[in-house]
């Protein structure tokens, strides 16, 4: 589609505030809510912060997302690679205070060029204060939302290698069970903690895409209660394009999903998950076919209007203002 092609926003929600404002951008749609995972604050990651922001510049982002991912309050919770690296619970909490007071001064740098928003990717779901843990956080670093994803299920992490994986599908008793737990941690998680945005909600189909556990009753229960979890909340789904260059034939959710999340009135937003510059943008524009092949026509992005944080409506295909009702 040709990429001049006139998009339109228009604003659905203000917290705190119903009016609707209309608003017409050029490739509006190009808005990522999760990523930026960059190597200063990441260890998986690579490049700067400010390097990935000016590769969302290139891009043509009109508003991206920065979701470092949020400090462990456990030592149960530490990746080997932290590990290694010699961080613990303190040191990764610092570094996160690091991430909070450059992200602030790179929203005001970076006003004039493209829409910075502060977040946070959230991991895991332990059991006692974790919602509280994350209600401090957001206040004390002032973050402007938080994508809510589970990497862990029963303190064994799901999608660093295949061993890992096998080793909690084996806790678990096996593939169908397993799926069933972890969509009862979403769901646990979206409840809560109320995140504005659910990450990649079928992240186990990394290691196994095509199993017929998927399709099973108990599995598709499972699933549904989480989406219902989410309309209920408010959320909006990651559209995450990084399962692409993962080897995956579509973005997390798969079509099966969406086709759920749409019937249930869950919206969509785009998440690169970028992790270094080069994966900046990438598979954003086969997110949007991807979508629209699924009957999916629009988008929710996430912004600022006076101050605060509102909810939008971005049509994927061409409209104008008379279009709108």
């Amino acid at each position: 589609m040709n990429n001049f092609l006139l998009l339109v926003i228009r604003e659905v929600g203000v917290l705190g505030n119903n009016d609707v404002c209309v608003f017409d951008l050029s490739e509006s749609w190009k808005v990522s809510l999760h990523g930026g995972h960059s190597g200063d604050f990441c260890e998986h990651g690579a490049g700067s912060l400010r390097e990935i922001l000016d590769a969302a510049v290139a891009y043509g982002y009109s508003t991206f997302g920065v979701t470092t991912h949020s400090p462990p309050f456990s030592s149960n919770f530490l990746y080997e690679e932290e590990i290694t690296a010699g961080l613990g619970v303190p040191e990764l909490g610092k570094r996160f205070s690091s991430y909070s007071e450059i992200s602030r001064g790179l929203v005001a740098e970076y006003a004039d060029r493209i829409e910075v928003l502060r977040g946070a990717e959230i991991e895991v779901v332990p059991s006692g204060s974790y919602a509280i843990d994350i209600a401090l956080l957001r206040e004390v670093y002032e973050l402007d939302y938080v994508v809510g994803s589970v990497h862990w299920v029963d303190e064994i992490p799901i999608d660093i290698n295949r061993y890992e994986f096998d080793r909690v599908v084996a806790n678990s008793g096996g593939l169908e069970s397993f799926l069933v737990r972890y969509f009862e941690l979403v769901g646990e998680m979206i409840y809560s903690v109320r995140p504005e945005v659910v990450g990649h909600i079928d992240l186990p189909r990394l290691y196994s895409e095509g199993a017929v556990e998927w399709g099973s009753g108990r599995v598709l229960d499972a699933i549904s209660s989480s989406l219902v979890a989410a309309r209920d909340a408010g959320c909006i789904l990651d559209l995450n394009v990084r399962a692409l260059s993962k080897g995956l034939d579509s973005p997390f959710p798969s079509a099966s999903i969406v086709d759920l999340a749409s019937d249930l009135g869950v919206p969509f937003c785009f998440g690169d998950d970028s992790h270094s510059v080069a994966d900046v943008g990438v598979g954003i524009e086969a997110g949007r076919s991807f979508l629209l092949a699924n009957g999916v026509d629009s988008i929710a992005t996430l912004g600022r209007t006076e101050g605060r944080l509102t909810k939008r409506e971005v049509s994927l295909v061409a409209a104008s203002s008379d279009d709108l009702v």
